[in-house]
C-alpha cells in the first residue's frame, strides 16, 4: 500500500509512521518535503510558513507522489493536502478563498497525485490524542486543523477522485490503539 499520514503540527504523523515502520520494517518512509526541502535549499522553519514556502513544499509533495507511483509499501510524512490546508490558513489570515487563490490552479495536479494513494490517515485534533508537546501557538494549530478538517470532511476543494480513492481515515487515541486501526485498513 501507498499510505500518506496527515495532519497539523504537533499531532504525532512522525510518532505513529516510526511506530508502523517498526512492526512493518519493509515499508519504506518518505519524510515531509519540508525537511528534503531544508536539506537542499536550507529552508527555515517557521510556526507560520509563508504562502511561496507552502507553495514550494505542496509542489514538492505532488512530485514526491508522483515519482513514487509505482512503488509499494511506502508511507508519507504528510501529503499535498497537508500544504493546501497550511495554504489555506494563510489566505484566510488575509480574507481570501482558496478557491479565489493561485493555490486553486494545482487542484487538478494535486487530485492526480493523491490518486496514486490507496490511503490517508488525517490525525485531527481531538481529545483522545495523547501527544505531549509545548505549543508555541495554539491559536494557529487551532486554525489549520480547522482548514484541514474543511478539507478533509467537507471538501470544500475539487482535489478528491470522485470514486473513493484514496481511502481517507480518521485516527486518534494513544500510539497503540492508532497502530491497531491503521493495521485494520491495511491490504
Amino acid at each position: 500500500m501507498r499510505i500518506a499520514v496527515s495532519g497539523t503540527h504537533f499531532m504525532g504523523k512522525t510518532t505513529l509512521i516510526e511506530d508502523f515502520i517498526k512492526k512493518y520494517p519493509d515499508y519504506k518512509c518518505e519524510i515531509e518535503p519540508y525537511y528534503k526541502l531544508q536539506d537542499e535549499k536550507s529552508m527555515e522553519l517557521s510556526l507560520e510558513p509563508s504562502l511561496d514556502s507552502l507553495l514550494e513544499q505542496l509542489d514538492y509533495s505532488i512530485n514526491q507522489l508522483n515519482e513514487c507511483a509505482n512503488e509499494r509499501d511506502i508511507i508519507f510524512d504528510r501529503c499535498p493536502v497537508d500544504f493546501l490546508a497550511y495554504a489555506m490558513c494563510a489566505l484566510d489570515q488575509d480574507f481570501i478563498t482558496i478557491n479565489d487563490s493561485e493555490v486553486s490552479e494545482r487542484f487538478p495536479e494535486i487530485k492526480e497525485a493523491l490518486n496514486h494513494l490507496d490511503l490517508i490517515v488525517f490525525l485531527p485534533i481531538s481529545k483522545e490524542n495523547s501527544i505531549e508537546y509545548t505549543e508555541e501557538n495554539p491559536t494557529y494549530r487551532k486554525a489549520a486543523d480547522k482548514c484541514f478538517k474543511k478539507i478533509y470532511r467537507d471538501e470544500i476543494c475539487d482535489i478528491f477522485p470522485k470514486y473513493g480513492h484514496p481511502k481517507v481515515i480518521e485516527l486518534s487515541g494513544k500510539r497503540i490503539t492508532r497502530i491497531k486501526n491503521l493495521e485494520s485498513y491495511l491490504i
